[in-house]
């Protein structure tokens, strides 16, 4: 009896043995198209990435390019603009030399604003100090002459703002009426009548700025 059941079960060994090793097979099969499919996978989406990156980079150069060529016209207009500024302002020295108009100050603390301000517009600094007895008040008036032009006028007193004067009045000369002398000194009339005077009121004509309540 027992050698016919050890006979009976050994079939079945048999079989569990065989499905074993089948599905070791199919195992040993599949591993491969697994791991290849995943490689194929992986290499399509990294070519994806990789043709990305190099729409992006030649994206990117073409936008480099265009801001090369962008600076290049850029630097040219600038030269062009340059050039242009300079012949004007050498046309408008050769005028403003022919026209006699000199400027006059009265500190020599205020000589290095004056001169920045107004040298490159074309005027004539007076190399000599003009006598004040405001002497160690600080400058905030413009007085001009009959023959200063009122285009001069206000380009002068649009320099000195923006180099830093505290202007606040300008008006027809009274106690030196040289018809082409600008002079620039401190008053106190100034200082209770007017504020300072603005970019804005200057180019529009105003001569008094308007004083802060």
């Amino acid at each position: 009896m027992a050698l016919q059941a050890r006979g009976a079960a050994d079939p079945e060994r048999f079989d569990r043995r065989q499905k074993r090793l089948l599905v070791v097979a199919w195992a040993a099969t599949l591993l491969p198209l697994f791991a290849f499919a995943y490689l194929t996978w992986q290499s399509v989406a990294l070519k994806g990435q990789v043709d990305s990156a190099k729409a992006s980079v030649a994206e990117a150069r073409t936008e480099l390019e265009k801001l090369d060529q962008t600076r290049a016209q850029l630097k040219a207009e600038i030269a062009q603009l340059t050039g242009e500024l300079d012949t004007q302002r050498s046309v408008t020295k050769h005028y403003r030399d022919f026209a006699g108009i000199r400027i006059r100050f009265y500190r020599e603390s205020d000589r290095a604003v004056v001169e920045q301000a107004l040298v490159n517009l074309g005027f004539r600094i007076d190399s000599t100090l003009g006598q004040s007895k405001l002497i160690n008040l600080q400058p905030n008036t413009i007085a001009y002459g009959r023959d200063v032009a009122p285009e001069d006028l206000r380009d002068i007193a649009v320099a000195l703002v923006q180099a830093g004067f505290p202007l606040k009045r300008i008006a027809p000369a009274q106690t030196q009426p040289d018809p082409k002398l600008i002079q620039i000194y401190a008053s106190v009339e100034t200082d209770q009548k007017c504020g300072l005077l603005k970019l804005d009121e200057i180019r529009a004509g105003r001569q008094c700025g308007a004083r802060q309540s």
